[in-house]
């Protein structure tokens, strides 16, 4: 009887919250999403960055690439195919080669043109040049034949010298392409100076500016 009348514990009660309670707590639990400014300023700067570097590569490309130079022009050589000289006259076929160095990014397109060569400061012949093309950064040669002749000038009477003093002048026009986006008309000029030694038929001390 006195088992029977023995007390037995009971469990603890469970505690159910409610579900607006367990909504709070897993609200309080879960991390609070937080603002970086840090990152948005890094890339506000990286941004900048990628715009100044692109303006100095266009800047770069224009100064570079769209900039139009001026075709050079020379006289490379001259050979002396026929002479005659008479007491104060002479008469000499020339052949002439003549570079055209184009440093443009893009083509330049010349068309026909004349040059004239000078003893003292009285025209004996010209040049007749043909229309051309020269590639971006490459350099043209083109073979002139010259018909030189003097008449009783009053400059052929130091022919007795034995070297006539010849000089060359020729200008060409066209225009240089540059990518097919803009097109620059340029005007090369050529002024060579040349020695003509009449004993041996050659021609000396060439230079051009």
């Amino acid at each position: 009887m006195a088992e029977e009348n023995q007390l037995v514990p009971l469990a603890p009660a469970r505690i159910h919250p409610r579900s607006d309670v367990e909504s709070a707590v897993k609200f309080a639990v879960k991390p609070i999403p937080k603002n970086h400014p840090e990152k948005s300023s890094k890339f506000l700067v990286y941004f900048l960055a990628l715009i100044v570097i692109s303006g100095t590569v266009l800047l770069i490309f224009s100064s570079i690439v769209l900039r139009a130079t001026t075709p050079r022009v020379k006289l490379r050589s001259v050979e002396v195919k026929t002479l005659l000289q008479g007491n104060s006259t002479f008469n000499a076929t020339l052949i002439t080669e003549l570079t055209i160095r184009n440093r443009n990014f893009g083509s330049f397109r010349f068309r026909n043109g004349t040059g004239q060569v000078f003893y003292g400061t009285v025209s004996v012949g010209e040049m007749k040049i043909r229309e051309g093309r020269v590639r971006a950064r490459d350099t043209e040669r083109l073979r002139v034949t010259v018909e030189v002749r003097s008449s009783n000038h009053s400059e052929a009477r130091n022919l007795s010298s034995g070297v006539l003093k010849l000089s060359s002048h020729a200008q060409l026009q066209g225009r240089v392409n540059l990518l097919n986006i803009l097109k620059r008309k340029k005007r090369p000029e050529m002024n060579c100076n040349m020695n003509l030694v009449l004993r041996n038929q050659t021609i000396q001390d060439l230079v051009c500016d």
